[in-house]
């Protein structure tokens, strides 16, 4: 279903003019950033040069982003350090210090949610980088509570706690900057610490999945619904829909049919998709429509303040529940198996380049195809990490997720006419997809059937040549549908 461009393009080329980047949480284009040489503008930091993360080391720009912001601002006003300007959704590390126990947690908190009188946890730069003492800051060798798994982890990294003085809420009008850092997504500023969020590796690893096959950006097609991964349209360079909540699918579905010459992607988060869409999500594979369906699966619903989502699992509770949740979470993989999806695969978001891979796979697919994308929320979900991802609180460092290909785990059926092997690729997938330390990521079924646009040009011939958006329909002799319905 897809198009080669006329020239050869680069992922720059897939980047929207209007908004260069997803840009969730942003600060003013005069806010200092830590790099090596040196504290520098966040609207001079460029892709390939490197700043302070949240980890004490210096990481790699890869992304840098900005768009117009005409709403209001937060002022943060930390004792010792001075203002950071930044908008209300934009994560800042913050310390909470339990009065029985004395042990400090660290949380990413946003800006509208911190409060005066809060302490801020500051990544003290390495000792290249000059950072100023000050009598009333306390240096931390801190221990962290995991709060999924109850064990603790001395942190390495030399923090600074400091007081929020004032959160002072302002009109703006103006350009707003924010940057992508590999590995550890989260850059230190002259006043706070400050963090991305996973929909960063997902929209990267789109605009490398397009630019991997050449796609022509006019061939591209790119609907959303309602949720954090709803902008993902207005931030990459092709056509764009964002459309109502839980109904991509059915969109996406219409625009297909009525232009199959078109690459269709579908975007969804796991709120918008496995629940309030969770019917269009089961017609969508039972009729196999030649579309990919990309979810962002961080087990929130990260744009309503942090409610459990449909794949929270029952017993757990996040930072912004007051309560542990009491309903099972569903399974994405069993239930697209289950419903008739001929691509499933699994990525994780902070893997930009393997979910490229994916992506790019589930696109060339002819059919319905599912990509479940885990990624973490660092504002609402403080369950899955980045750091329960890598295994930082195992008593051996070790992932949480492992590469399906790597165990020879092979998904894929080889003959569609035979029922039994179909049974058999498909116990396998449900049955790995059950598997959680560690997870599984990669391709769990695959499967060449005939999509429903055959069906349809089985039916209706002219279709196969000439797409419904190109026929005349206002033209057309209706008198025989109108003698068929007497």
């Amino acid at each position: 279903m897809s198009v080669n461009a006329p020239v050869k393009l680069t992922i720059k080329d897939y980047k929207s003019e209007l908004h260069n980047d997803w840009c969730a949480g942003c600060v003013l284009p005069s806010t200092r950033i830590v790099t090596p040489s040196g504290n520098r503008p966040i609207a001079e930091i460029r892709v390939g040069d490197e700043v302070l993360g949240h980890d004490g080391r210096f990481h790699r720009v890869t992304e840098i982003m900005s768009h117009q912001h005409p709403a209001t601002i937060h002022h943060v006003t930390v004792e010792g350090f001075g203002t950071v300007v930044l908008t209300s959704d934009h994560p800042i590390h913050m310390a909470r210090t339990n009065a029985a126990t004395g042990v400090v947690r660290f949380e990413w908190v946003p800006a509208d949610e911190v409060r005066v009188g809060d302490d801020i946890a500051y990544t003290r730069a390495p000792s290249v980088v000059t950072h100023r003492s000050l009598a009333t800051l306390v240096a931390v060798g801190a221990q962290d509570r995991n709060a999924a798994t109850g064990s603790s982890a001395i942190f390495e990294t030399p923090y600074v706690i400091a007081r929020v003085v004032a959160n002072d809420v302002r009109p703006y009008d103006g350009i707003v900057h924010n940057l992508e850092v590999a590995d550890v997504h989260s850059y230190v500023t002259d006043v706070a610490t400050l963090h991305n969020c996973g929909d960063f590796g997902i929209l990267t690893s789109i605009q490398m999945a397009l630019a991997q096959q050449q796609l022509d950006p006019d061939k591209v097609a790119v609907f959303s619904g309602i949720g954090c991964s709803g902008k993902t349209p207005h931030y990459i360079n092709a056509y764009g829909f964002h459309t109502l909540h839980g109904r991509v699918l059915t969109v996406a579905t219409g625009a297909r049919l009525a232009n199959t010459k078109q690459t269709v992607l579908a975007l969804g988060g796991d709120g918008d998709g496995y629940g309030i869409g969770a019917g269009y999500f089961v017609g969508a594979g039972r009729r196999n429509v030649d579309f990919a369906y990309i979810v962002h699966n961080n087990n929130v619903y990260g744009l309503t303040k942090g409610q459990a989502s449909p794949t929270l699992a029952k017993g757990k509770k996040t930072k912004s529940m007051p309560e542990q949740s009491i309903q099972d979470g569903i399974n994405p993989v069993a239930m697209a198996i289950a419903s008739g999806y001929t691509f499933i695969a699994r990525a994780y978001a902070l893997e930009p380049k393997y979910t490229a891979g994916i992506i790019a796979r589930a696109m060339q697919h002819r059919g319905a195809a599912l990509v479940d994308v885990l990624q973490t929320c660092p504002t609402y979900n403080d369950l899955y990490t980045k750091e329960w991802y890598e295994g930082a609180d195992l008593p051996e460092k070790r992932s949480r997720l492992y590469k399906l290909e790597d165990q020879g785990f092979d998904g894929k059926v080889l003959d569609p006419n035979d029922k039994q092997e179909i049974i058999t690729k498909k116990s396998a997938a449900v049955a790995r997809s059950y598997e959680d330390e560690p997870i599984p990521i990669g391709v769990y079924y695959e499967i060449d059937l005939p999509t429903y646009e055959d069906e349809v040009f089985r039916r209706i011939p002219d279709l196969k040549e000439t797409p419904l958006v190109e026929q005349n329909s206002f033209e057309r002799d209706v008198n025989p549908l109108l003698e068929a319905m007497r």
